[in-house]
């Protein structure tokens, strides 16, 4: 047998024993060029980075949203910190008070209560004329001013008066002055008419 041989007779062999026919091999599979390899892998990269910096974009956006809307948030609780002190202010007593006395409202010594819902009054209703307790009274600024220009006003009424006394006086005094200036003007004259008539009827004499 000659060396050429040598193999196809062995495989011969292996056929009778295995007992399966050979049959041809499939050609290898192309294996892909590298250049198209690169294009792909660097398009999936570009791509991969592309998308990370966009979420990288959205994050840094959301960030900015949240501490905008965290200030936002900060701001609106300071506001409403901020109402809920003036209406406890608006609420207080001495302010109701105040509103009361400022829209005429006063006080009363001799209440009357009624009973709800069967509608019985208790106590004997009695108006008051708004003096009774003047310590209960709760005057606005604006009441404090209007009275403290009232008592401006008399005052300077009063000097007024007593300014315009003064001067009644003065002339008064200014005009009995003259009076007596007058009446004794009056008198000089006459005695000096007296002299006059006198010394010509000596002269006559």
């Amino acid at each position: 047998m000659s060396a050429l041989w040598a193999p196809l007779a062995a495989r011969t062999g292996d056929v009778e024993k295995t007992g399966r026919p050979l049959r041809a091999v499939a050609q290898p599979a192309a294996r892909l060029a590298r250049f198209p390899f690169l294009l792909v892998f660097i398009g999936i990269f570009g791509i991969g980075m592309a998308g990370l910096l966009m979420l990288n974009t959205t994050l840094q956006s959301q960030a900015f949203e949240s501490r905008t809307l965290n200030r936002r948030a900060t701001e609106l609780a300071y506001s409403q910190a901020d109402l809920e002190n003036q209406l406890d202010a608006l609420a207080a007593p001495q302010e109701l008070a105040r509103r009361a006395s400022e829209l005429g409202m006063r006080p009363n010594p001799f209440p009357a209560f009624l009973v709800l819902p069967s509608g019985k009054v208790v106590g004997k209703p009695i108006p008051v004329s708004g003096h009774e307790v003047p310590a209960l009274i709760v005057k606005t600024p604006a009441q404090l001013a209007a009275e403290q220009a009232a008592k401006r006003a008399r005052a300077e009424a009063k000097a007024a008066a007593r300014a315009a006394r003064k001067e009644a006086a003065a002339a008064e005094a200014e005009r009995k002055v003259a009076q007596r200036a007058e009446v004794k003007r009056k008198a000089t004259e006459a005695s000096g008419t007296e002299t006059k008539k006198s010394a010509e009827s000596r002269g006559q004499g």
